[in-house]
Order: structure tokens, then C-alpha cells, then sequence
């Protein structure tokens, strides 16, 4: 059951700021105030609970918008330009900084910082509690608030950093802070949750919560986009000796709805189906019918096309010496193919938004599991964020070629594939781990990151303009919302925008 997520504060709701639905401008209209509430366990683990939520918006509403279609993964597709044009922007890199999905990403992961800084400002002062629920939820908004400033960092650089709750006036008076420092808050912040956090893995009705070593997983990864790459070794080591999780012995398990936060799952964004429909910003998932075959009708609410793999993102699956794709079992959990069926469907060769007849399929829920999927945009499938297979990468990149291979070798053993060619240099060893992230990690959100972070500094530019997109140096970061920048004078603008 997905039931930790579900909550409803008017408290937490109080101090939000840069909301979509502009909450701050509405007078609460209940006897929660931010006085009364925070008094029990109950309302210790309500607030944690609703640390969490944003993040559904993040990745419904501008993650994979921003961090796959950008990417050179994939295309827009959908109905042409004019059905999703915001996304058209982000994929053609014609965006300024009125684009909607940029907004979405920052103000949804400032909600969640804010929801966070409540949490730790709060908690500590509710009497009665059990101490370890304390320490749990102090551990939990501890990740999510380095978590959260990790998401932004990453896209916008420099970016206005906070560790106590603020009010609405105050946040039109905050200015950006140097990414050092900001990622030196988020190591903090990691480093602090794997102190505050269990090690042991949740299950049943509290199954999704993070722990201490996805608390150590994500360290490892932001001090791999650092350039720490001993550090990122040790803490993805940590995680890897542990001996908690292990790879499913099927990827496809990953992605089923039926088998969601497995033994390869260290922090997924938990979604359910029903409740708010036609709604980004709701807690059911919007991809399964985003990604779907546009009009094919084998998802609920028709499929829309929109995520389009690119031809030349295809053509980096592992083939033999006649061309023949060997690595099989992630192509197809991954990619609608011309051809591929399922029960009396089969994939076209071509359809609207998708000339080649490739779709995304990697969180296929069929419209007939209506236990999973509403309709309306509300289907249950979840979304990993950080699973053991990229701690295994991270490790393989980290120690390098020799000590690393052993970890790449594991994720390519459960693919059915041979190890990674010995003897390799540097330079292709990275390159080759980069290509074994991509296969394995697609349309999962991180493709963009890795662009961003090759040692190369050229690296993604020539990549996106070798596949004809406008990209240019500027677009290593992101605008920062203009909406925000006119409420706060002290936000500069990004170079270029």
C-alpha cells in the first residue's frame, strides 16, 4: 500500500512560498494553524510525510520535461508544436525564462526545502515522542532538503539557499548563493541523514522512506558531479558493502507496478492512482499516459507520445558483428520498436509524434490494470530516483578502470551482456561507462546531469549540436523564473537569459 505520502497541512502549507497555486494568497480556512499542529508524533510524521509530495510535481511536471527531452535521449513527439509548446522550447533549446517548466522545477523543489526546514525547526520542540520516529523524520527532511538543493543546483548554478523556515517577505529578499556552498549544505545534509536515518529497509505501509544508505547513495553521487571522485568511491562502496540491496535478476522488475521498491530501490517518488486527475501537481503518476503510444489506446486516457527515444539514442544499444542488438532485455523494457506487440497490438512503424516508431515503454502500465491506473492522468507507477544499479556506476566511474570494472561488470551481467573490455584508457573507459549509464539509467532523469558533468567541458554542447539542436554554452544552466526575479529584486539572471 502507497499511504505514507498522503497528507493535507494547512500548517505546512502557511509558509510556502513561489507555489504554483499561489496557497500564500489564500487565508487558511480551518482551525490548523501553524501554532496548534505541530504538538504530537502524529503531526511530526504528517509534516515529514508532506516533505515528500513536491517532488511528485517535480517529476510529473518538469523532470523528465527538462532532463530527458533536453537531453539527446529523446524528442519532444506529442502533436507537433503546438501541443506542449513550453516543451518544445526545452527541446529545441529556444527557452527564456518564462518557460512554465523551468518554473515548475524551481518553485517545486522550494516548496519541498521550505516543507523540510519546517520539519527540522519543529520537530526537535514536540514533546512525548518516540526517539527514533524523532530521529527518522529529522533524517528524512535532512535528505530531502539536500536532495532538493542537489535538483537545483545542478540546473541553475548559484541558487538561494535557506536552512531555517521563512516567511513570505523574506523570500523576496534572498539572493543567490555560491554553488560551493550550497553543495557544501547539501553533503551536510546528506552526511547528517545517514547519522539521523535507520538501515534497515521499509516495507509495507512505509515502504518508500528513505534510509541511511540512500542517504549515502546520493552523497555519492553529488561528490561524483563534484569531481570527488575518492569520495564518491568510498560512500558508493559503503553502500555496496552494506549488503542491503542487490540487483533484481530481471530490470524489467524496476518498472512494474506490481513489484515497486524492490531490493535494487534506494529512494523512488511514490505515486497512486485515483484522486486528483488531470492534475501534475496530484499524486498520480502522469507518464504512463505522457509516454504512451500517442492515440494507440493501450494506456489509459489514449497515450499522448510525448518522450520520444532519438534514433541515434538506439543505436547505442549493444549489438553483435551482423548489427544484431544483443542487449535485448533493456531495449525491451525500455523501447516501443516497430513490431513490438503486445497481446493483439503491435507497434506501428511510424505514428503521429514519432516518425521512427519508437515510444518510451519503460513505465508501461496497460489500460486494462485498472487497479493501477485511473485514467486522467493518475496511473500508480512509481519513479526510481536512485537505484543500486547507478551506485554500481558510480563506483565503476569513481575507481576507474581495473578497480572499477567489476561494478559495471555486475550491472552488464544482469543485462545477459559479456564484461567491459579490458585495457581500456581513460578517456574510453570513461566514455564507455557513460554509454553503460545511459542504456541502463535512460529516461530515468539523469541523462542531462551526465552532459552537464563530463569532464569535457564541451562535451554537451557538442553532443546536443551534433543531433541539430540550438544548443549553446549558456544552456549548461538554466533561466531562473522571471516570475520569481520580478517578486525578488536581489535574483540575477543567469548569462545569456
Amino acid at each position: 500500500m502507497k499511504t505514507f505520502k498522503t497528507v493535507g497541512l494547512a500548517a505546512v502549507v502557511l509558509l510556502m512560498f513561489g507555489c504554483q497555486k499561489d496557497f500564500l494568497d489564500l487565508k487558511p480556512n480551518n482551525t490548523i494553524t501553524d501554532e496548534n499542529f505541530y504538538q504530537t508524533e502524529a503531526d511530526a510524521v504528517n509534516a515529514t510525510n508532506a516533505v515528500y509530495s513536491p517532488a511528485q510535481g517535480l517529476y510529473n511536471g518538469a523532470a523528465w520535461q527538462m532532463l530527458d527531452i533536453m537531453s539527446d535521449n529523446s524528442d519532444k513527439g506529442g502533436g507537433g508544436a503546438n501541443d506542449g509548446a513550453e516543451v518544445y522550447e526545452l527541446d529545441n533549446f529556444t527557452l527564456t525564462s518564462f518557460n512554465p517548466m523551468v518554473n515548475t522545477y524551481y518553485t517545486q523543489c522550494y516548496q519541498g526545502i521550505q516543507r523540510a526546514n519546517i520539519v527540522l525547526a519543529k520537530v526537535p520542540g514536540i514533546s512525548g515522542m518516540n526517539e527514533d520516529i524523532r530521529k527518522r523524520c529529522l533524517g528524512e527532511a535532512r535528505f530531502l532538503r539536500g536532495w532538493y538543493y542537489y535538483m537545483l543546483v545542478r540546473v541553475f548554478g548559484d541558487v538561494p539557499l535557506y536552512t531555517v523556515p521563512i516567511t513570505l517577505a523574506e523570500s523576496y529578499n534572498i539572493g543567490r548563493t555560491s554553488k560551493t556552498v550550497v553543495y557544501d549544505t547539501i553533503i551536510g545534509d546528506f552526511t547528517q541523514a545517514a547519522k539521523l536515518l535507520p538501515t534497515s529497509r521499509y516495507f509495507g505501509d512505509n515502504a518508500g522512506r528513505v534510509n541511511k544508505w540512500a542517504a549515502l547513495g546520493m552523497q555519492a553521487s553529488a561528490y561524483l558531479t563534484m569531481g570527488d571522485k575518492a569520495k564518491a568511491a568510498e560512500k558508493a562502496l559503503e553502500v555496496i558493502n552494506s549488503g542491503v540491496y542487490r540487483l533484481n535478476s530481471y530490470y524489467g522488475d524496476n518498472f512494474n507496478v506490481d513489484k515497486e521498491n524492490g531490493p535494487e530501490s534506494l529512494f523512488e517518488i511514490q505515486y497512486r492512482n485515483g484522486g486528483q486527475q488531470w492534475n501534475f501537481y496530484g499524486q498520480g503518476n502522469v507518464i504512463n499516459c505522457f509516454f504512451g503510444p500517442r492515440a494507440q489506446n493501450i494506456v489509459q486516457s489514449s497515450g499522448y507520445g510525448f518522450n520520444v527515444p532519438t534514433n541515434e539514442f538506439v543505436s547505442n544499444y549493444e549489438r553483435d558483428g551482423s548489427g544484431r542488438i544483443i542487449d535485448t532485455m533493456r531495449r525491451n523494457v525500455t523501447l516501443w520498436a516497430p513490431g513490438d506487440k503486445f497481446g493483439s497490438y503491435t507497434q506501428p512503424s511510424s505514428l503521429e509524434g514519432s516518425p521512427s516508431g519508437y515510444n518510451v515503454r519503460k513505465y508501461f502500465v496497460p489500460a486494462t490494470n485498472t487497479n493501477a491506473d485511473a485514467g486522467g492522468w493518475s496511473c500508480a507507477i512509481n519513479v526510481p530516483v536512485l537505484r543500486y544499479a547507478e551506485v554500481l556506476l558510480i563506483a565503476a566511474e569513481a575507481l576507474g578502470s581495473g578497480a572499477g570494472e567489476r561494478y559495471a561488470n555486475d550491472v552488464r551481467s544482469r543485462a545477459r551482456l559479456g564484461p567491459m573490455p579490458g585495457g581500456l584508457s581513460a578517456s574510453d573507459y570513461l566514455e564507455a561507462i557513460y554509454r553503460e549509464r545511459r542504456i541502463e539509467l535512460a529516461f530515468e532523469c539523469n541523462r542531462w546531469f551526465d552532459l552537464l558533468r563530463h569532464p569535457d567541458p564541451t562535451y554537451m554542447v557538442r553532443k546536443m549540436q551534433a543531433t541539430g539542436r540550438n544548443a549553446q554554452e549558456k544552456h549548461k544552466l538554466m533561466p531562473l523564473p522571471q516570475t520569481e526575479r520580478d517578486k525578488n529584486p536581489n535574483l540575477s539572471q543567469n548569462p545569456g537569459y
